[in-house]
C-alpha cells in the first residue's frame, strides 16, 4: 500500500487508513522501530512484556561504561 507523505509542524508523518488500524490493534499510542532501513510499527504491548528488549536496545544506543570513564 503507498501512501504519502504529510507535514505536521516540523515533522512528516503520514495517515493510517482506519480499516489498518483496526487490523492491527493499534490504539493512542504505537511502538515504532526502524528496522532494515524501514519503519516498523507495532501495538503497544501492556505492562513489561517487552521489558527485556527494551532493556537491551538502551544498552546498545548507551553501552555501560568501564570504571573510570564516568563524566560528571
Amino acid at each position: 500500500m503507498r501512501v504519502k507523505l504529510i507535514k505536521i509542524g516540523n515533522s512528516t508523518g503520514i495517515r493510517l487508513p482506519k480499516a489498518v488500524i483496526k487490523e492491527c490493534g493499534f490504539s493512542a499510542e504505537a511502538e515504532m522501530t526502524v528496522q532494515n532501513g524501514g519503519v516498523l510499527l507495532m501495538p503497544v504491548s501492556e505492562g513489561r512484556l517487552l521489558w527485556q528488549e527494551m532493556f537491551q536496545a538502551d544498552i546498545q544506543q548507551n553501552p555501560v561504561r568501564e570504571k573510570g570513564e564516568w563524566e560528571w
